[in-house]
């Protein structure tokens, strides 16, 4: 069972694109250069063509 905590304050997230222009969603700290970020730091990132958009017909 996954333990549940309260959060310490907020969690700053920034937007990223990658080379082929993808758009993604990063917290702030998971990355050391947010306009220069890895394929292995954008692992950690919510994809946005590929989240869900219940409002947008998705």
């Amino acid at each position: 069972m996954s333990e549940v905590t309260t959060p310490q304050g907020r969690t700053p997230f920034v937007w990223v694109k990658d080379k082929a222009g993808n758009e993604f969603i990063c917290e702030l700290g998971a990355l050391k250069d947010p306009k220069n970020a890895s394929q292995d730091e954008l692992k950690n990132c919510i994809d946005d063509a590929k989240s869900p958009q219940p409002f947008a017909g998705g």
